[in-house]
């Protein structure tokens, strides 16, 4: 009876390995479209496209939300299976490919981005010579801001290492009967609670927003430590699950109401705004991507609740992946943004090329078992000789 429970709760969540899969894969488009939009980046192209510019300002409303909402899921399991164990297990599956990745991966990326940019015109060994000291040039100070200054993209695992340790009193105090739990067991018996959650994030992005505005800054650790939370609290709370996957089609429609009207008008929270405009601003902006982020999970629920016999390698594969791929996108694609092509053209060559590359790059790292522990993979149990 155990069993078939176990196995019913096992088959009911297979969307959440679906949807970790596609946000997480989401990012090979977002990075190779990259070259071709108008913001700044490493490496970029020299005509650029309109179609980058939407896809890249529409996916970055929410991209990262949704990555962290699926983290606050994943923390609830790895809380339930890891146990005593848990501290250690996200030290070596965070910190551990963080720290190999700044070593190791990030280096030739600012390598191209140097060449590029004719910052420098040496080889790669002369440029690693005064690389540590050019790191030094520009000071972040006391801030989660290092994490993208050392480690660029792999940021997101110094930042969840850190809200993991900053939430986990947070997290285990809701398995008791205690106050917070009763608030969050009351707020999830109707649509309208869904919303709870953001109103302290929207009033901590409107005060810290203005002082604290810059890529990685506190404003962007508190936003997305409200989507880590919620995603922890819909694993606890059912009817949160619930109500999301009735409501699914509700948040398709808030999220293309707010992201519209973000395009199409400025919502810049700085010092010049008035404390009732930046909350007005940080509210429009933190409803599209939470509505954003709902939509995703309650159709993951509604459609994509399967199994595959794929899926497990897939998931297996997704810490790897988001590590290797931005060096591989970008090391392929300074030379094809020199080719004589169409964009749509290069765009295809640079998602194609670096998607295998990583493919056959991930196939050397799971059969070896060093690879495996600073990638942050499982490493695999020695079989016993019977």
């Amino acid at each position: 009876m155990e069993n078939t429970k176990l196995k019913n709760q096992h088959e009911r969540l297979y969307y959440i390995d679906w949807l970790r899969v596609l946000a997480f894969g989401l990012l090979f488009i977002f990075h190779s479209a990259r070259f071709f939009d108008d913001y700044g980046w490493h490496v970029k192209n020299d005509e650029h496209s309109m179609l980058a510019n939407i896809l890249v300002g529409f996916t970055h409303g929410w991209r990262m939300h949704l990555i962290f909402f699926i983290s606050g899921v994943g923390t609830y399991f790895a809380l339930k299976s890891r146990n005593g164990a848990f501290i250690k297990d996200r030290f070596t599956r965070l910190i551990v490919p963080y720290l190999f990745g700044v070593v190791l991966l990030v280096p030739p990326q600012k390598y191209y981005e140097f060449l590029y940019n004719n910052w420098f015109t040496g080889r790669f060994l002369e440029f690693i010579k005064g690389y540590p000291m050019g790191l030094m040039e520009h000071h972040p100070g006391i801030s989660l801001e290092w994490t993208g200054h050392l480690g660029l993209h792999i940021w997101y695992l110094a930042f969840l290492f850190v809200m993991t340790l900053a939430y986990l009193p947070l997290v285990k105090a809701i398995a008791k009967p205690n106050f917070l739990r009763k608030s969050l067991t009351f707020f999830s018996r109707n649509f309208i609670g869904l919303f709870v959650f953001i109103l302290p994030v929207i009033l901590t992005e409107a005060w810290l927003r203005p002082t604290h505005g810059d890529y990685l800054s506190w404003a962007d650790f508190f936003q997305y430590s409200m989507f880590f939370l919620v995603g922890y609290f819909f694993m606890v709370f059912d009817n949160y699950r619930s109500l999301v996957k009735k409501y699914t089609y509700l948040f398709l429609v808030l999220g293309a109401a707010s992201s519209w009207y973000i395009f199409t008008h400025s919502l810049e929270i700085n010092q010049g705004e008035t404390m009732m405009t930046s909350i007005i601003h940080a509210g429009i902006r933190i409803t599209s991507s939470y509505s954003w982020v709902l939509f995703f999970f309650g159709l993951s629920q509604r459609k994509l609740n399967f199994y595959h016999k794929h899926l497990s390698s897939l998931n297996n594969g997704i810490l790897p992946f988001y590590i290797l791929h931005q060096t591989v996108i970008i090391l392929i694609g300074f030379y094809i943004v020199s080719f004589d092509l169409s964009i749509l053209f290069k765009f295809l060559i640079i998602l194609s090329t670096s998607l295998v590359s990583t493919i056959l790059l991930y196939q050397a790292i799971k059969r070896n078992n060093v690879l495996r522990f600073v990638f942050g993979m499982k490493t695999p149990l020695k079989k016993k000789i019977s």
